[in-house]
């Protein structure tokens, strides 16, 4: 494969959309782009690859070792409050402690970097809360 980006996000998704306890605090859904007119609170990912780990000469197909950024945003209407934001971020991370599953390859390693708080803004027209959590995850290129 020459890049990760959709089996992680495909893998994310899965860890996190079929969560039951997760989709009751967050009935909004799990989105890899945001909805033009979401429920509220919802979800979204995005995923980058910021460096390549696998050492000199390691070429798409050949054990390549990326490492890759996730974000997770969480969105609350105004509606809503910043610990209703707050629930859905811990139940995201609680799911995220393990490494999902990546179709194509070995998940190494998770971490969770940092998790911010936004000032109030606007999303469509609605006043929300967001709070987005950094990860980073390893995964090596595998059979």
């Amino acid at each position: 494969m020459f890049t990760p980006l959709a089996p992680v996000a495909d893998g994310v998704y899965a860890a996190l959309a079929l969560d039951a306890t997760l989709q009751s605090l967050a009935p909004g859904g799990v989105f890899a782009d945001v909805p033009a007119d979401p429920a509220y609170p919802f979800i979204w990912i995005e995923v980058s690859e910021t460096e390549q780990r696998g050492g000199f000469g390691t070429k798409p197909g050949q054990g390549a070792l990326p490492e890759v950024e996730l974000r997770v945003h969480v969105f609350q209407s105004d509606g809503g409050t910043i610990r209703d934001a707050q629930l859905v971020m811990e139940r995201v991370i609680a799911l995220l402690a393990d490494p999902p599953t990546v179709a194509g390859y070995t998940t190494c390693a998770i971490f969770h970097d940092t998790t911010i708080a936004l000032a109030a803004e606007e999303l469509n027209g609605v006043k929300v809360h967001e709070l987005v959590a950094l990860f980073r995850l390893y995964v090596e290129e595998g059979p």
